[in-house]
């Protein structure tokens, strides 16, 4: 059967949601026109010094009340500043509000689970006569009370707490000498300077380059020269104009010489046609600029559009699920017909590494899978998760499993996944994941010899295909080691959903697992008496 090939990403909602993906690149600062490397580095601190000033005042103005709109016109006299550069900050603002807000309602929502758990707690340590657990849960109890109390003001009041420096450097100056300042003037240094180490340029489409005060223009050896606009106060000092020469990112160059390509023929086409007709076009990208300090230097941030990647998969030709786990990508690949065809799995170990290193980790396991997937032209099937809920319930949990669940970073994942799929034209599905495990047990384990995890893939690969998962007619179902257990299979009517059903077994199965888990522990542990009498004593405890 042929299949059509799409030159537009008709079925981006999956991934996307029906919007095209911006990306972020970024490189070193290296070298100015005109001026020296310090005088360089000095306007641009310059810049970040003033825009951190306009931030916090906007902040707390807005937050006493005051429309950030209405005091656009009063920020241009007071500071001399571009408006331009008003509504960058009032957008950086504004996005840190917002995620400060949806933080806000995550915190109550963990913090209630929370709040549950330990209240159970207590009742079962109370019951089984354990005083000392009792005391030290309760206080623990009286703290998240306290927590929830104050989060909830917060909310009702719609107050948002911004600390621009970040809390942990303001708490090193109670502490001096821990932290290794000699005097409060050297720890009053480095928080001035942590207050005012990046700034952001607004861009638009509507702009020239993408961005008035940032314009981009491609060099004859095909790297990039940013003219960046200064503010009016400090252009006595710096000049109207700092030129950032050399600028070649690593990574998406190619990106930003096409979005700038689009941006000329945007302003071609509106000198030819007209305002109206060039607005009906997709020609021209806003590219949105933010500058960051750290110890080596300035670094630039460069965001815009992805380019459009003609779409290579087909679901009529199967689907390819993958199950997240701690450890490892447990990938399974089916047909059309949803029948089995091909399982492996991907190490994932981020336990341990630092925060670049897991990145690597993780963005070569993706990139394997969707290597994979570009090749046999059949989508990837993720698991809808919010691990929230399961965070939530780390305390009171073993060691290993709690540090397992904290290093499992499934939004990274999630992210890498969207992102490397649109850029090789991979669609990304996300499915429920209810019951997965347990009909991959149940069903496919054993029919085809998949660890559990497989199986779950291969069921997050057939949910998408739109697969039934009737209970099957047998009543033994593996646990592992060789081992059966049967269960009493629910009555099925029509009116159910077959979910309903699955839970029941779910609800059997979980006893059953846990058993044999404890089994399995006791079948590992040595026995000192038996080691003695048969002369194995070395490795006993």
């Amino acid at each position: 059967m042929a299949l059509c090939k799409r030159n537009v990403r008709s079925s981006a909602q999956s991934s996307s949601g029906g919007r095209r993906l911006t990306a972020t690149y970024q490189t070193r600062v290296r070298e100015y026109s005109g001026v020296d490397r310090q005088a360089g580095d000095a306007a641009l601190s310059a810049y970040a010094a003033l825009y951190g000033r306009v931030e916090r005042q906007l902040f707390a103005e807005v937050a006493a009340g005051r429309s950030a709109t209405a005091l656009k016109s009063e920020y241009l006299q007071r500071y001399g500043i571009p408006a331009r550069m008003f509504n960058g900050v009032r957008v950086s603002l504004e996005g840190k509000v917002a995620s400060v807000r949806e933080q806000q309602n995550l915190q109550l929502d963990s913090l209630g689970r929370r709040l549950a758990r330990a209240e159970r707690q207590i009742a079962d340590a109370a019951e089984r006569g354990r005083l000392e657990q009792v005391h030290q849960k309760r206080r623990r109890l009286a703290n998240l009370r306290h927590r929830v109390a104050v989060l909830e003001a917060d909310v009702a009041e719609e107050r948002v707490r911004l600390c621009f420096g970040s809390k942990r450097l303001w708490r090193k100056q109670q502490h001096l000498e821990d932290n290794g300042y000699t005097s409060h003037e050297e720890w009053l240094k480095d928080w001035r300077e942590a207050r005012s180490d990046e700034f952001f340029v607004l861009g638009s489409r509507d702009e020239t380059a993408g961005c008035q005060l940032c314009v981009a223009t491609v060099a004859d050896d095909g790297t990039l020269t940013l003219r960046l606009r200064m503010p009016d106060c400090l252009a006595v000092q710096h000049g109207k104009y700092l030129t950032i020469e050399g600028v070649r990112f690593n990574h998406g160059h190619e990106q930003m010489l096409a979005a700038l390509g689009s941006n000329a023929a945007y302003a071609r086409h509106r000198r030819e046609q007209g305002e109206q007709a060039v607005r009906e076009t997709e020609l021209g990208q806003a590219i949105s600029y933010r500058f960051k300090r750290d110890r080596k230097g300035w670094r630039v941030f460069a965001t815009t559009d992805m380019m459009e990647v003609p779409v290579v998969t087909d679901q009529r030709r199967g689907a390819i699920g993958v199950d997240l786990n701690a450890d490892h990508l447990a990938v399974c690949e089916t047909d059309a017909s949803g029948n089995y065809v091909n399982a492996f799995s991907v190490p994932l170990v981020t336990y341990g590494k630092s925060q670049h290193q897991a990145e690597a980790i993780i963005g070569d396991a993706v990139a394997s899978v969707v290597a994979h997937a570009h090749e046999v032209g059949k989508p990837i099937v993720i698991e809808k998760l919010d691990f929230c809920r399961k965070k939530a319930a780390l305390e009171g949990e073993s060691r290993k499993y709690s540090r397992m669940l904290s290093s499992f970073s499934y939004g990274k994942i999630k992210a890498y996944f969207l992102s490397r799929g649109y850029r090789e034209g991979v669609e990304v599905h996300q499915v429920n994941p209810a019951f997965s495990s347990v009909i991959g047990r149940v069903k496919f384990m054993e029919r085809y010899g998949l660890s559990v995890h497989q199986a779950a893939a291969l069921v997050l690969a057939r949910r998408l295909l739109g697969c039934s998962e009737r209970i099957p007619r047998r009543w033994a179902y593996p646990v592992g080691d060789g081992v059966h257990v049967a269960f009493t299979v629910p009555v099925r009517t029509r009116v159910k959903h077959v979910w309903t059903y699955w839970g029941a077994i779910s609800g059997q199965l979980r006893p059953a697992l846990a058993a044999q888990h404890r089994l399995g522990k006791r079948r590992r542990r040595p026995n000192p008496v038996q080691a003695v009498a048969r002369g194995e004593t070395r490795g006993v405890a």
